[in-house]
């Protein structure tokens, strides 16, 4: 496999016209926060470069799905970050479902689940994706982003211990403001795709403030795909009209290639009318880790998850 530095790697491609996009109201970027020493590494993952390099012909792999959007890189091959536009690889918005691997953490370290098999009761009410409405374990309801499964986590938690754990990990902006189980989905938190990058170089390099065994259990299920050169970890999320003002649609995460990392947030806050974002999300990162000849012939294809 060619394994070339990211930013040597990435090709020029000429824009093309898409169908109108709607366009996403500005907002506030939130700072990085400087990585620090936790319980159990050996010490802080070296800060992300302070100006990421601007890649605007990355943009097409969004064109072409479509849609409008940001995707952040950081290559530890040489430590280079780059975004397609970097005010919007700045820009802090709701977290939504990407903050289950937080909330899957936070569930662990406090005994309110005891591993990934430990099962999930449904509430028995009806939900509109039907896998949500039967019991989950925390492995399956990660997969099917299980909304009302993470809430009755969060509630579990409560409060003072999920703001206590939040600003621990040091996720996003720390505001849970809003009710326990609705601060990600609507509330007060928020987090820029930079910030995802941030949050997941510090857990892949053992940096967080959680045991090996939480460790460990988090990043076995978030694995989506496993070949054999490569391992593919991430998680998916959606908030939208009119639950939300604007349009999040991501999905974060890495691909690990041998000792090599190469982190991703993708960011979707405009589509094409009819466009079915939530494979969209995978599929633009897809696109961008094959441009770059990073994603393996043997990896699976975007799913809708």
């Amino acid at each position: 496999m060619e394994r070339r530095a990211l930013g040597l790697a990435i090709p020029l491609i000429a824009a093309i016209g898409c169908a109108p996009t709607q366009t996403a109201a500005p907002a506030a970027s939130v700072p990085m926060s400087p990585a620090t020493p936790s319980a159990n590494g050996t010490g802080p993952v070296s800060p992300l470069p302070p100006g990421p390099r601007e890649h605007p012909e990355l943009n097409e792999h969004f064109k072409a799905e479509q849609v409008s959007g940001s995707i952040a890189l950081f290559d530890s091959a040489d430590n280079s970050l780059s975004c397609s536009d970097v005010s919007l690889c700045k820009k802090a918005t709701i977290p939504a479902s990407t903050f289950k691997i937080a909330n899957s953490m936070i569930a662990l370290e406090t005994g309110v689940v005891d591993d990934a098999e430990t099962v999930l009761p449904w509430d028995g009410k009806k939900y509109p994706v039907e896998e949500w409405n039967r019991n989950n374990t925390l492995r399956s309801a990660i997969r099917v982003s299980c909304v009302p499964c993470y809430q009755a986590i969060a509630r579990k938690v409560g409060e003072e211990r999920m703001k206590d754990w939040v600003t621990k990990l040091d996720y996003g902006n720390h505001d849970i403001a809003g009710p326990v189980d609705q601060f990600w989905l609507n509330g007060g938190l928020r987090i820029s795709p930079l910030q995802q990058i941030d949050f997941l170089r510090r857990f892949d390099a053992g940096q967080l403030p959680i045991s090996k065994r939480t460790a460990e259990t988090v990043r076995d299920i978030i694995t989506l795909d496993v070949g054999q050169n490569h391992v593919l970890r991430g998680k998916t999320g959606l908030n939208q009209p009119p639950d939300f003002p604007e349009l999040a649609a991501w999905f974060v995460g890495w691909l690990e290639l041998g000792e090599r990392r190469v982190f991703f947030a993708t960011l979707i806050n405009a589509h094409a009318k009819d466009v079915d974002v939530k494979p969209a999300r995978r599929k633009v990162t897809e696109r961008v880790l094959r441009a770059l000849k990073l994603l393996p012939a043997d990896a699976t294809h975007a799913i809708s998850d």
